[in-house]
């Protein structure tokens, strides 16, 4: 009897399915069951924000998008994630919901990839390599536990910057000057999935333009911003400003009115100083790769390689100079997702063309040298990413999950003030003052117009009746907790994530002060035993 064998090219793709998934879950399932086993089976995500997400999904689904069923605020900083997860919540209402999300990304990711890397690699080894590489220097494992959009950003970025630059590289040979429907729709998710797709767009149409394709960057950049002009003008409409609260108020430049401060800021504590510790430093160092690995391949470099190292060099900058690194590695993820696919090809594909003319050891050593010194802080960061993950989802789990449940069981259908919304907004029926502006358009605009003092954020609690308020003392002015009374401290352990070790709990007058008193000690049974409780 003759044996069924697979044909070799069907073997190939299903070894490197089988070897992406091993390589990608493998990681994500040891780190969930390391804080499953601390939280005795509650899943935990490493960011409070992944409830913001879930809370405007829910009420979306209500017909508001806000943190409160009944205010609109534009409080999150992806458009297209939260819809996403509204569809999702059709189907389930677990709090699973954003990691299944990010379980299918990858999964998507896997598959885009596998096709992308077919078309420019036979080596189905080296593409399980690449592939490696992706998972551990993105992190992906941490993209998907966290709950973010931050997959889907990887994905759709990749499809983008890839595509399109293999299309440009075609259509310069042949003169086609439409941009295909197919890229047209990835213009559109990488910049309604986060605001940053807007420096891949922006590149992209200046690459049209050097190329004289007019009309196809026109088509390109109005397409791509339509769905951000419709949602701007809502939140106009709604008394919110024409960009998400969430993107404003973490804007290293929110809020300045001196342009030279606004150029300072961008070249020195952004584009030079690492201001941000090793997220920063790891990113500036793409500003130095890129160039490098031009120079060095330049001469062996399809069009299409040139195009991805453009996307990523101004992106790079773009990123550094008017957003976010840092906070567990997420927001610079894309740029070393698809790094991490253009540089080992091209050193697989070109690397010996270019190599043996280095003809001495000593010379050879001093390049390995380098590219080590280069690449160390990429190196330390992706370890460093992946060693704190754990520990995140377990301070989220005894910081905000725990207020969260305190809300619940004594003030659930109450106003209460926070500066971190996201699990009392999911977890609780709180009216919710947001201090810090990303819930509160009222907020918000005290941020831009220089008000956001002690006075008018007391001035709000009262006017709003807040019973209580869960604050970071360090995050505001002595004169403000002052106005209130201090009932009790939490401290969390080994903090790697949230905004202070420390929350405080605030009773806006004394007469109430005996009342949160009694609740916090007859909830403190329920506490992690490391939680360190003080009273007052």
């Amino acid at each position: 009897m003759r044996k069924f064998r697979l044909p070799r090219q069907n073997a190939n793709v299903l070894w490197f399915f089988l070897a992406a998934l091993i390589v990608l879950f493998i990681p994500t399932i040891l780190l969930v069951e390391k804080v499953l086993h601390y939280t005795h089976g509650i899943f935990m995500y490493p960011f409070d924000d992944t409830f913001i997400h879930l809370t405007i999904a829910d009420n979306l689904l209500k017909g508001n998008w806000g943190i409160n069923p009944n205010e609109f605020a534009s409080a999150s900083s992806s458009i297209l994630y939260t819809l996403i997860l509204a569809l999702f919540r059709f189907f389930s209402k677990t709090a699973l919901v954003p990691f299944i999300a990010n379980c299918f990304a990858a999964i998507g990711i896997i598959i885009s990839l596998h096709f992308w890397l077919k078309k420019h690699l036979n080596n189905y080894k080296a593409h399980i390599g690449i592939f490696f590489l992706v998972v551990l220097f993105t992190p992906l494992p941490l993209m998907i536990i966290s709950g973010m959009e931050h997959s889907f950003q990887c994905l759709f970025s990749f499809l983008f910057i890839f595509y399109f630059s293999d299309w440009l590289e075609q259509s310069n040979k042949s003169e086609s000057l439409a941009v295909p429907a197919k890229i047209l729709f990835f213009a559109i998710l990488v910049s309604t999935i986060r605001y940053e797709g807007l420096f891949l767009i922006a590149t992209a149409c200046l690459l049209l333009l050097v190329y004289k394709k007019v009309f196809s960057a026109i088509v390109l950049g109005v397409l791509s911003v339509i769905p951000l002009l419709i949602f701007g003008f809502i939140s106009l409409r709604h008394g919110n400003y024409f960009l998400p609260n969430s993107v404003l108020v973490k804007s290293g430049t929110f809020g300045y009115s001196n342009p030279l401060q606004v150029a300072y800021e961008i070249v020195f504590d952004r584009l030079v100083y690492a201001r941000n510790g090793m997220a920063a430093l790891a990113t500036q160092r793409l500003l130095i790769v890129i160039p490098l690995l031009y120079i060095f391949f330049r001469r062996h470099l399809r069009p299409s390689y040139f195009f991805i190292l453009v996307f990523l060099f101004s992106a790079t900058v773009l990123q550094l100079s008017f957003a976010s690194t840092g906070y567990m590695y997420r927001y610079e993820a894309y740029l070393f997702f698809c790094f991490m696919i253009i540089l080992p090809l091209i050193f697989y594909k070109y690397g010996r063309l270019v190599f043996s003319s280095v003809d001495s050891v000593v010379s050879k050593l001093a390049v390995l040298i380098i590219v080590f010194f280069l690449f160390f802080p990429v190196i330390l960061r992706s370890v460093t990413a992946l060693d704190k993950t754990p520990q995140a989802c377990i301070n989220i789990f005894d910081q905000q999950y725990q207020m969260a449940k305190f809300a619940k069981q004594n003030y659930d259908q109450q106003t209460v003030a926070l500066n971190d919304i996201g699990a009392v907004g999911y977890y609780t029926n709180s009216q919710i003052i947001d201090l810090w502006g990303l819930a509160n358009a009222e907020v918000t605009k005290s941020k831009k117009e220089h008000f956001w003092t002690p006075a008018f954020l007391d001035s709000l609690c009262k006017s709003n009746k807040v019973k209580l308020a869960i604050v970071y003392d360090s995050w505001f002015s002595d004169s403000l907790t002052k106005k209130w009374d201090k009932a009790a401290t939490w401290e969390i352990q080994n903090n790697v994530i949230c905004g202070d070790s420390i929350i405080s709990f605030y009773a806006m007058d004394s007469l109430s002060k005996n009342l949160v008193q009694q609740q916090l000690k007859l909830f403190q049974p329920q506490l992690p035993k490391s939680v360190v409780v003080k009273y007052f």
